[in-house]
């Protein structure tokens, strides 16, 4: 269950040695007694986190299609470029620590950017046994990106497009886009 909320108030109940954290809902009373059904007098685990608006499907779909473009104009998949997109510009995957994951392969680069569900940003390489082994911070995929995190992608993909003299929509027409998540 997740439910967009703020945080409304702590307090503590003496006689049952419990804090009790109030959250004001956005939801209607009805649709949030519907959420919380089935979760009562259950043991729960919570976790809060900040609020961040998702990126917009429009603007996921225009960062595909420039990828798309540049393939053509450099004879690269849309899946390697996309791939070199989110390494030089996208977000690492972190773990609960907070730190980037990070994987050893045989793969190089050219390869690894050819992976459809894995997203990497080369970091090293290391000679074992004879044998070189390639470093990657593990980044996450772009459907995941917020609104922020979004728009840094497709500028770097647009200023790519722009040095490639291919076209891309107004400055006006992609902060429309990027600002429509919510509608």
């Amino acid at each position: 269950m997740e439910i967009r909320a703020s945080l409304d108030g702590i307090t503590v109940d003496y006689l049952r040695h419990k804090t009790i954290i109030s959250f004001a809902v956005d939801n209607s009373p009805a649709d949030t007694e519907e959420a919380c059904e089935g979760y009562k007098d259950k043991e729960l685990v919570l976790k809060v986190t900040q609020y961040s608006p998702k990126r917009s499907l429009n603007a996921n779909a225009y960062f595909h299609a420039l990828c798309r473009e540049i393939g053509k104009k450099i004879d690269r998949t849309e899946v390697f470029v996309k791939n070199r997109m989110i390494a030089v510009a996208g977000q690492p995957d972190l773990n609960e620590q907070g730190e980037a994951w990070t994987i050893k392969t045989n793969l190089d680069v050219s390869k690894m950017w050819e992976q459809e569900t894995l997203h990497v940003k080369p970091i090293g390489t290391k000679i074992e046994n004879d044998k070189t082994l390639y470093f990657y911070a593990v980044m996450r995929a772009s459907h995941t990106y917020t609104v922020r995190e979004m728009q840094q992608l497709i500028d770097s993909t647009v200023e790519e497009c722009k040095q490639l003299g291919i076209p891309t929509i107004s400055d006006k027409d992609m902060e429309k886009m990027l600002n429509a998540w919510g509608k």
